[in-house]
């Protein structure tokens, strides 16, 4: 689907005016092309605030390398996803200072390694007010193993 002709038109009805969107619930960027259309999607949708968490580092570098430093709209938060529990996420040099692309953890037990502690656990696994993940100002977000 993702790579159908008409995904972002869809993707975009879909959003619509929604204040807030989340990028992969379960899953990651399958490739670099998926990044592209997840960013036309977002210049499509100025009204929305975006978070995508990844793993995949070496696309969003893809992304950067093909496009510039400054290429990703204002409204899309990237958090480089930690790779292990209770260690904060070593930015790549080359994604370090790029507009945008922020970080964020896994802890156990109470141990924050870097950032703001996800409080979604206390309100039953969701979000309520709480806003960090898509703030640019918050530099990392660290959420509770499960």
């Amino acid at each position: 689907m993702l790579y159908d002709p008409a995904w972002c038109d869809a993707m975009v009805t879909s959003i619509c005016n929604d204040a807030y969107f989340r990028w992969f619930d379960s899953g990651d960027l399958p490739s670099l092309e998926a990044l592209e259309r997840i960013v036309e999607v977002c210049v499509r949708t100025p009204a929305t605030l975006h978070w995508l968490p990844t793993r995949e580092y070496a696309m969003v570098k893809a992304y950067i390398t093909k496009h510039g430093r400054d290429s990703l709209p204002d409204n899309l938060i990237i958090r480089l996803s930690a790779m292990y529990p209770d260690r904060p996420v070593v930015v790549p040099a080359s994604l370090r200072g790029v507009k945008n692309v922020l970080t964020s953890n896994v802890h156990t037990k109470g141990a924050v390694p870097a950032g703001s502690a996800c409080g979604a656990p206390e309100r039953g696994g969701r979000c309520g007010p709480c806003r960090d993940c898509w703030d640019v100002s918050v530099e990392a977000v660290s959420y509770p193993k499960h």
